[in-house]
C-alpha cells in the first residue's frame, strides 16, 4: 500500500514509531504486522513519503498519544 499523508496512515491503522539510529531519528508509520527486522516500507511523517528502511539499523519506540 502506498500511503501519501499522515491522515491516510492513521485511517488505515498504521502504527507510529520513532526509529532511532546513531545518526538520526525518523517519525514513521508502518502497516500492522510488519516484520521490522529486515527491509520494509514505512511512511515518513517528516518528508510525507514512503521510504524503505533496514530494520536492524534502528531501535523502534512506539509513539503514544
Amino acid at each position: 500500500m502506498n500511503i501519501t499523508c499522515d491522515n491516510e496512515a492513521t485511517i488505515n491503522g498504521w502504527i507510529e514509531y520513532i526509529a532511532e539510529s546513531d545518526c538520526y531519528d525518523l517519525h514513521i508509520s508502518v502497516a500492522p504486522n510488519t516484520d521490522m527486522d529486515g527491509y520494509f516500507m514505512a511512511f515518513c511523517h517528516d518528508d510525507q513519503e514512503m521510504i524503505r528502511l533496514t530494520g536492524w539499523l534502528f531501535s523502534f519506540h512506539p509513539v503514544t498519544n
